[in-house]
């Protein structure tokens, strides 16, 4: 877990680390959860804490239980009591909007004077599904659909990255308590239906529900983008690459995998009917059903001997000239190895041995590419290369002043 969100902080660049943060902490698994993750993180940590006084003795027992986690953990806490039924009755607006105000506004007067760079709040997947189905209940555009961003200004989310099961589970793991707000079992307030009705969705489709709104965060980036015509930003970049692949099957956590691995080439992924693999920077992705085997094509050779002052034009796609008292008498063609080496022609001097793997890879060729290119081989040495059709001969078979005979060498297909 802690890696995980250390990783998504990163990404998102929600902390930097370098002064407090402010952490609201309600006493329920969530904010403990969190306040605990930034705690082992390293984090210097400043908790509020709000009383409504909504719930009669179970405020107060929130209130005395968060009293005591702070000074366990030597974390500074600040506790502020609001007469929120009032609030709401003078301001015309519903119990739940009046609590959501006053927080927040009294988090943000706190902000400033802790000097803390973050409010930290603990929403997580299941938070964020919540949101989108609730925005979807209600009718909503495209902003709705990107339900809870991982940074608002200066409120940051750094558990959108875990769901309620991963959050209640670390709590377990490390006995670590917390309390419960009875009503949230009320099902009468809308969002607290939503979230009894999630309770039965399994954890993969939360996930699937939260990656949405994810990806509809990264779609603004990239319209926005595409629109001023300006590169696509990094942020926008799976949504773009999900665009592409999702297609064929990937799945949103290959995606993530799939830029991740980028700059590493032969890194595979598979779905259902298509695999795609990384090379060079760049991902390719083919048909998992079989390819039809290439027809072997003919080697024709002819030799003559070699004219006076004459010129001889580099090799061809399917046509090459060599020294033909240095080559072999019988050939083959067969496709690279691992381990082939050979090597290339070049105008200065003595060509230096290459892997053909890194020939390759100064070419830029894909895995396709290289498994397609025939060699032509020593048919009784077949490690030696004399020929990668189509690219490069072998400076040891070239043609020099010593020449006699020059083998012409045509490659037809069958």
């Amino acid at each position: 877990m802690l890696p995980r969100v250390q990783s998504y902080i990163q990404k998102h660049h929600l902390l930097s680390g370098s002064a407090p943060v402010l952490v609201a902490l309600s006493g329920g698994a969530d904010s403990v959860c969190l306040m605990r993750i930034l705690h082992e993180l390293g984090y210097t940590i400043v908790a509020a804490h709000c009383n409504f006084h909504l719930r009669g003795a179970e405020s107060d027992r929130d209130e005395q239980f968060v009293r005591r986690l702070c000074e366990t953990l030597g974390v500074t806490l600040y506790v502020r009591s609001f007469q929120t039924e009032r609030y709401a009755e003078e301001h015309g607006v519903s119990i739940e909007m009046a609590a959501r105000e006053l927080r927040y506004s009294w988090f943000e007067e706190l902000r400033k004077e802790t000097g803390c760079e973050a409010i930290c709040v603990a929403h997580h997947k299941n938070d964020q599904a919540e949101t989108l189905l609730l925005n979807l209940k209600r009718g909503t555009g495209f902003r709705g659909l990107e339900g809870m961003k991982p940074k608002n200004g200066f409120i940051v989310r750094p558990l959108l990255c875990m769901t309620r099961a991963q959050i209640l589970a670390y709590c377990e793991n490390r006995h670590y308590t917390f309390v419960t707000d009875s009503t949230n079992a009320d099902t009468t307030i809308l969002r607290n239906g939503i979230r009894a009705m999630l309770q039965s969705f399994p954890e993969q489709e939360i996930e699937h529900i939260a990656h949405t709104a994810e990806l509809m965060q990264q779609y603004e980036l990239l319209l926005e983008a595409l629109l001023k015509q300006q590169p696509v930003p990094e942020e926008a970049e799976s949504a773009l690459l999900y665009e592409l692949v999702a297609p064929y099957g990937f799945h949103p956590t290959q995606i993530e995998a799939m830029l991740s691995a980028l700059p590493l080439s032969g890194k595979r992924f598979e779905a259902q009917h298509f695999e795609a693999v990384i090379d060079h920077g760049e991902l390719h992705v083919t048909s998992k059903e079989p390819e039809t085997p290439q027809p072997e094509p003919a080697i024709i050779r002819a030799v003559r001997p070699r004219l006076a002052k004459e010129h001889y034009p580099a090799a061809t796609d399917d046509f090459a000239l060599f020294d033909a008292d240095i080559l072999p008498e019988r050939l083959m063609l067969r496709h690279w190895r691992e381990g082939d080496c050979f090597y290339p022609i070049t105008n200065t001097g003595r060509a230096p041995k290459k892997k053909l793997q890194d020939f390759f890879s100064d070419l830029k060729l894909s895995v396709k590419q290289k498994n397609r290119t025939w060699l032509l081989c020593d048919a009784d040495q077949p490690e030696e290369i004399i020929w990668v059709i189509g690219l490069r001969i072998s400076d040891k078979y070239k043609i020099t002043p010593d020449t006699a005979h020059v083998a012409e060498i045509q490659i037809e297909d069958a």
